[in-house]
Formats: structure tokens, C-alpha cells, sequence
């Protein structure tokens, strides 16, 4: 274990922060008492006074999945809510993403991945080395080194997370024996959109045979703690009725935004958006580059911010200060004066320019020319 839990919780914070920022948060009152009922109901009985939790709903029907990052911030999707049905099903979510956190199952693979891809460098300079470390934290895990010492780790990281989800969610008063409706209707949603799954062997989670199996094992040990406390159970509603045209215009411009980030992740491609966005803005390329750095925003955004203040009646720090504030993007455009569907289509436009940009400049590398 390479990462101690305080810089962990450090990461976790800064990870959810940006997890936050590029997504489409939902503020239906009815949604956010239900998660934040049975988050808090997980967070009383996982015995972590240190923690700062915080329950927050993501809007997006397409995304069935939850988060809980290192010091008890916690994400869920509005995606997951016709899987988990109600907040039985929902405890099981939870608790899962939380036992991930409790069992510091993103420092160990945190820890690992530093062994691997650095070959044991101190954990100073391996952070150092990779800013981008904190995002780990929110990745799912992937494909490693190889298959006999990333993968057979991960899948115990997944078991481990079910066997102390199972208790958390039943000293919180829920029925532990929900988990397998849930994890059923997780596989069904599964294969319908995966239908060319991996073998086991080369998933980082255990299949869904194999999970039962063990959850069935684990169920006896966490109904020693359940009282049968919940005896009349809230429905979820369902994320096609949460859903507004407001939100999928801002999760339209989020993707734009992410593509431009995209495109700036290799030299010549960041070359390309600093050269487009200098000449967007009238702006010397350089400055754009240094700017973007010392704001610490990505291109999509710092983008999306200059395009806002230039069509809009705002200024770009203005802009910025109610950003960096959490206003989203469809108020942002209103108190600039703009229409959020303007900047959507000159983000479109943006990610057009720059690809043609970064063809230029791929043709000039190999003709040998500066």
C-alpha cells in the first residue's frame, strides 16, 4: 500500500469535484431525499466519523452506475434506478460503492498500478510523474499488466466489496436478500447492451453466476445484523420522468466538451486546439496554452467559457467565477445572455476546425516541415 488514506481521500475529493463538473446534476427534491435516505442511512452504520459524506444524483438515463470515492463522497446515476427499483435495491448499490471505499480498494489499485507501470518508484515521484493519477479513482478497472496479476485482483476487490456491502446494507435495516433481485436485473441490463461480453477470465468483475454463488454465501452472516426495520419501502422514480430537455441539451455539450479534450490528448492534437482556439479568440496561441494551465481548466472547458463570454454579454472571468462556483451550463447561458443551444453548435463547430487543423499538421510532420 503505497497511498496512505489521507492522500487518498485528497484524490477521492478532487476526483469527485470533477466528476461533478462534467456531469449533469439533477435537483428533483424527490429523487435526492430517497439516495441521501439510504446514503445516510449506509454512512451511520460504516463506523468512519472521518468521513465527509455527501450523496449527489447524476442525470443520466443511459448511465446504470454509482460511485463512492475515497472519504465518503458518493455519486448514483439516475441510469441505475429501474435496476435497483426501490431503496432496498438501492442500499445494495450503495453499499457496494461504499465498501469499496471502506476497504481502500482504490489505493490498493492506486498502489499496484504505480509497481507496475513504475516498477516500485516512490509514491512523491510517481504522482509527480502522473497528474492525472486522481483520476484513477473513478476509473473502472481495466485490462493491466497481465492477466495472472491486475485481473484475479480485481475480481477479489468485487467480492470483497458484496460481502461488506451485504452488511452494510443490513445493519442499515435492509434485507440483504434484495442484493440477488438486484444483481439479476444488473445481468439482464447487462447482456442487453453487451452482447458480446468477455469471458470471465478477462473481466475485472466476476461473472454473474459466480457472484450469486457467493452472494448466496455471504447472505447468512449479513442477516445476523438485520432487524427487519423496513417494512414499507419507496419506489425510485423512473429517469425518463426525471429527465428534461434542459438536461440533455447540457449533457450534449458536456460530450462536446469532453471531445475536444479528446482531441487535445496527444501533442499534435493539443497543438491543434491551442492553434484553433488562438485563432477563434484572436488570442496568441501561447497565451491560450498558458492560460488554460494557470485556470487548471481542460480545453473543453476553458472553450466552452470563452465561446460563452464572447457571443454572450458577459465577461469571460465572470463566466469563470460562477463556473468554478458549480452553476450549470444552461444557467451560465442565461446569465450571459446566450442560448445554451448556440454554444452546443459552436462546440460542433469547434471539434470540426481542429480536425481539420490536426490533419495539417499531421501532413506537415510527414512531409518534414516545421
Amino acid at each position: 500500500m503505497l497511498v496512505s488514506e489521507g492522500q487518498e481521500m485528497s484524490l477521492g475529493d478532487e476526483a469527485y469535484r470533477h466528476e461533478l463538473r462534467t456531469s449533469v446534476l439533477l435537483n428533483n427534491p424527490e429523487a435526492l431525499r430517497i439516495v441521501r435516505k439510504v446514503g445516510e442511512k449506509i454512512a451511520g452504520v460504516a463506523n468512519k466519523p472521518d468521513y465527509r459524506w455527501e450523496f449527489r444524483v447524476i442525470d443520466d438515463p443511459e448511465m446504470a452506475n454509482a460511485f463512492c470515492v475515497p472519504g465518503g463522497k458518493v455519486g448514483v446515476y439516475t441510469g441505475i434506478f429501474p435496476i435497483a427499483r426501490d431503496e432496498a435495491g438501492l442500499a445494495v448499490i450503495i453499499g457496494h460503492e461504499v465498501a469499496h471505499a471502506l476497504a481502500r480498494h482504490a489505493a490498493e489499485r492506486m498502489s499496484q498500478s504505480m509497481l507496475v507501470q513504475l516498477g516500485g518508484v516512490g509514491l512523491s515521484a510517481a504522482l509527480g510523474s502522473n497528474p492525472q493519477m486522481a483520476n484513477q479513482v473513478l476509473q473502472a478497472y481495466g485490462l493491466g499488466a497481465g492477466l495472472g496479476v491486475i485481473l484475479p485482483f480485481s475480481r477479489s476487490q468485487e467480492s470483497e466489496a458484496d460481502r461488506i456491502g451485504l452488511t452494510l446494507m443490513a445493519k442499515a435495516g435492509y434485507d440483504p436478500r434484495v442484493a440477488l433481485e438486484v444483481w439479476e436485473r444488473m445481468e439482464k441490463h447487462a447482456s442487453a447492451k453487451e452482447r458480446g461480453k468477455p469471458p470471465e477470465f478477462l473481466s475485472t468483475h466476476p461473472g454473474y453466476e459466480t457472484r450469486t454463488q457467493r452472494i448466496r454465501e455471504f447472505i447468512p452472516e449479513a442477516l445476523a445484523y438485520y432487524r427487519g426495520e423496513n417494512k414499507s419501502l419507496e419506489l425510485l422514480p423512473s429517469p425518463q420522468a426525471l429527465d428534461s430537455p434542459t438536461a440533455r441539451a447540457e449533457r450534449e455539450l458536456v460530450k462536446r466538451i469532453q471531445g475536444v479534450n479528446q482531441q487535445a490528448q496527444d501533442r499534435t492534437g493539443e497543438r491543434a486546439v491551442v492553434e484553433t482556439l488562438g485563432y477563434s479568440f484572436r488570442i496568441a496561441p501561447s497565451l491560450v496554452y498558458q492560460e488554460r494551465q494557470q485556470l487548471r481548466l481542460t480545453y473543453g472547458e476553458y472553450a466552452s467559457l470563452r465561446a460563452l463570454s464572447s457571443f454572450g454579454q458577459g465577461s469571460f472571468r465572470r463566466a469563470l467565477a460562477d463556473y468554478q462556483a458549480g452553476m450549470p451550463w444552461s444557467e451560465l447561458a442565461r446569465s450571459n445572455r446566450a442560448e445554451l443551444i448556440d454554444l452546443i453548435a459552436w462546440m460542433g463547430d469547434l471539434r470540426r476546425r481542429v480536425a481539420m487543423v490536426h490533419g495539417q499538421l499531421r501532413n506537415q510532420l510527414r512531409s518534414g516541415l516545421p
